[in-house]
């Protein structure tokens, strides 16, 4: 079964073959964990992202189309999890204001929320300097979780193009966050969560 490709395997996993959730795990855990941690920042977080992704996968492995990118579907559901991990964090900085006011300044939660409507509107600029064709790819790809091969079929163009694409828009957006907002990095998918990710 480790010889088989990733589309070859999910008619076994669809029918509850262990061992084919067994050999895409092999094949994608350490991949799955080095991109967790490079954002949580905690090995122990990224396992538990880990564990959670390939839970869900044998959860929704009835659904899966033979068609699609396994790869990307669990890099998919990493980037949301992840995402929804930072964007937690941020509701309990909100919380904590709601149930201990006495150690939160509310002055400081308005200002948060202030500066979060300020990256929404400079993210928004940054996405209207973008070409049709260029912001077109970078929101299938970022928002949707759709694979090159994908977009190029949506599209109809080829895979070369869609990279070209995705590489120069995302390129642009970070720099663009970075130099009017001076903002990088998990600052980036922090706004991503919030602003992009519903």
């Amino acid at each position: 079964m480790q010889k088989l490709t990733d589309s070859g395997l999910i008619p076994h996993l669809k029918k509850g073959s262990e061992g084919a959730f067994r050999v895409l795990f092999e094949r994608y855990h350490v991949q799955l964990y080095c991109v967790a941690k490079k954002y949580v920042k905690s090995p122990e977080l990224a396992e538990d992202a880990v564990q959670d992704v390939f839970l869900k996968l044998w959860e929704k492995r009835f659904s899966l189309d033979s068609a699609k990118s396994v790869k990307g579907f669990l890099f998919t559901m990493l980037r949301n999890h992840v995402l929804n991990m930072i964007r937690g964090r941020h509701q309990e900085i909100i919380s904590a204001y709601d149930e201990c006011p006495e150690k939160v300044s509310h002055k400081n939660v308005i200002e948060d929320e202030l500066v979060y409507k300020e990256y929404e509107k400079i993210f928004e600029a940054g996405l209207d300097e973008l070409s049709d064709r260029k912001r077109e790819v970078f929101e299938l790809k970022t928002m949707d979780g759709h694979t090159n091969s994908e977009i190029a079929d949506m599209l109809n163009i080829n895979i070369r193009t869609v990279k070209t694409h995705y590489y120069s828009s995302s390129t642009f957006i970070k720099k663009y966050l970075r130099n009017h907002a001076g903002i990088s990095g998990l600052w980036l998918l922090i706004v991503l969560s919030t602003f992009i990710i519903q």
